[in-house]
């Protein structure tokens, strides 16, 4: 009986699996479209206001503080006896539907701030909701990395495919109608997550008592459940490394636009072609990053990365092309690896509800992002990108102070 219990839960999870990298490959697509390109179009084509770009933004990644109370809120209801399916299935709709508006009415940068925020308060859920699945149905250690690869290669393949929709339908940077097309044929493109959705599977009445007891009798890593001395003072810590550690955001918006400027378009559109094959660096990177965590803690593979990440950070601004697309593919991949290890250096720190307190943590990554990422566009008006490139790296460095003093 045991035996069918756990096959039934691995049965679970293969299908999942699935679902995991398609619903991280429309995640990180829209993040792309929505942070890489778009930029370029209010930079350069329609020279939007900056304060105004600023403010919605900022409103707009306001919302993924609103984790904690989403997460709370599939902890408390569940729909038709589902803790997060169905979470998951309706905020993935809801996404879908309002994308294709936004594609459509960027033009004004009033509407299109209204359905960016919608966007978000989608993308919120969906992220919240799914990492909550793997968190309540992740007895071991194993099964929770394991599902944690599966959203870094939909996470990677996602950040590819939007390279190669710029290359094929933007051929003049300076054509709304190019622009329109690249937003709608995205949408296409993404749109058979409304297919995917509902193949989720959960396991409404997981006993994580029993499966802990197999996975002792097959000698597996089962999740340590140990009490984290100093837990206020940790969490407290924890926050504020999770907080600078993507600082680095406050130049990420005005990015591409810096590449355009400094290397010129034909060097862009290269760039942009090299970026079609990331994702193979990307899913490789995340390989790596799952076999060093057996290998050593994630704290010292983040303390040694940052530095790394930040030292690439400023050769960006005095190296020439090729040095600098050589750069950006050893950053990717050390970013991938140090944002997994980030992940799971989280995790490890467990106090009262488990899917909670990981969300709770993780809204000072996205309060960082509420703070950085409106800041750079603002200031992007005022000063060199390159000033804020190394501001950015400076800041990131500086998460390396409270890391210090974490004793997990």
């Amino acid at each position: 009986m045991l035996k069918l219990k756990r096959n039934g839960l691995k049965s679970n999870f293969n299908v999942n699996y699935a679902s995991f990298i398609f619903i991280y490959l429309t995640y990180s697509s829209i993040f792309v479209f929505l942070n890489n390109y778009l930029p370029i179009l209010f930079f350069d084509v329609l020279n939007v206001n900056r304060v105004i770009l600023a403010l919605i933004q900022f409103l707009a990644y306001s919302i993924f503080l609103l984790r904690p109370a989403l997460a709370a809120l599939t902890d408390k209801f569940r729909i038709k006896g589902y803790q997060r399916k169905y979470y998951i299935i309706f905020s993935g709709y809801f996404l879908m539907i309002i994308y294709i508006f936004l594609g459509l009415t960027f033009n004004n940068i009033f509407v299109f701030g209204i359905f960016l925020c919608l966007i978000f308060l989608s993308i919120t859920m969906l992220d919240v909701s799914t990492k909550s699945l793997i968190i309540d149905n992740s007895p071991t250690n194993e099964i929770k990395k394991r599902a944690f690869f599966f959203i870094m290669v939909g996470t990677s393949l996602g950040g590819a495919f939007p390279f190669f929709f710029y290359l094929l339908l933007i051929n003049d940077i300076n054509s709304i109608q190019s622009w329109t097309t690249f937003l709608l044929y995205s949408y296409l493109f993404l749109s058979p997550l409304l297919f995917i959705l509902p193949l989720i599977t959960e396991n409404r009445n997981l006993n994580l008592k029993l499966f802990v007891n197999i996975e002792k009798d097959s000698n597996s890593e089962v999740l340590d459940e140990k009490i984290i001395p100093h837990a206020k003072k940790t969490f407290f810590l924890l926050s504020i490394f999770v907080f600078f550690a993507f600082s680095d955001s406050i130049f990420s918006y005005p990015f591409f636009p810096f590449i355009v400027k400094k290397f010129g378009s034909s060097n862009f559109n290269i760039f942009n072609f090299f970026l079609i094959f990331i994702f193979l660096i990307d899913i490789l990177s995340t390989a790596i990053g799952t076999f060093l965590i057996k290998k050593t803690s994630p704290k010292k593979i983040i303390s040694i990365f940052i530095p790394i990440i930040g030292t690439i950070y400023y050769f960006f601004t005095i190296v020439d092309f090729t040095l600098f697309v050589l750069l950006y593919f050893i950053l990717s991949s050390l970013v991938i690896v140090t944002n997994l290890n980030i992940s799971i250096y989280i995790m490890n720190f467990k106090k009262d509800n488990k899917s909670l307190h990981f969300h709770t943590i993780t809204t000072f990554k996205n309060l960082s992002f509420c703070c950085f990422i409106p800041l750079g566009i603002y200031l992007s008006n005022l000063f060199n990108i390159e000033l804020l490139i190394i501001t950015g790296a400076i800041f990131l460095n500086v998460s390396l102070i409270p890391l210090y003093f974490i004793k997990i």
